[in-house]
């Protein structure tokens, strides 16, 4: 599936994108998810706001409702929109982890040919 930015880049501007997988979409509605703060933006073409009730049922919210929580998310960490999800970002949470004595299991998946008969 091709990533569908347009609606996301709409409302925030392109820089504020910065830390934002784009996780699929579900009935018309486009998955953001923020890397830094686990908190998803869900957006329809047109821009409308969405939050999810569970088993893929999806409710209109209010998109300044929704980016406020974010917002408070993240400035809780020190970071903003502007903070990028990245390979550095997550080395050094990585480090900052490893520094207070938390350790990390990494599991590592191989896809495999798989046939069934």
């Amino acid at each position: 599936m091709e990533p569908n930015w347009k609606p996301l880049e709409e409302k925030l501007g392109k820089k504020r994108c910065a830390g934002f997988m784009f996780m699929g979409r579900v009935n018309g509605i486009n998955l953001y998810k923020h890397g830094i703060a686990r908190i998803y933006l869900n957006l329809d073409d047109l821009g409308r706001c969405y939050v999810c009730r569970g088993n893929s049922v999806y409710e209109r919210a209010e998109f300044a409702s929704e980016l406020a929580k974010l917002e408070a998310a993240l400035a809780r960490i020190g970071e903003t929109l502007q903070s990028t999800y990245d390979d550095c970002y997550i080395a050094r949470k990585r480090e900052a982890l490893k520094k207070a004595g938390i350790s990390l299991l990494h599991v590592e998946i191989e896809p495999q040919d798989i046939s069934i008969n």
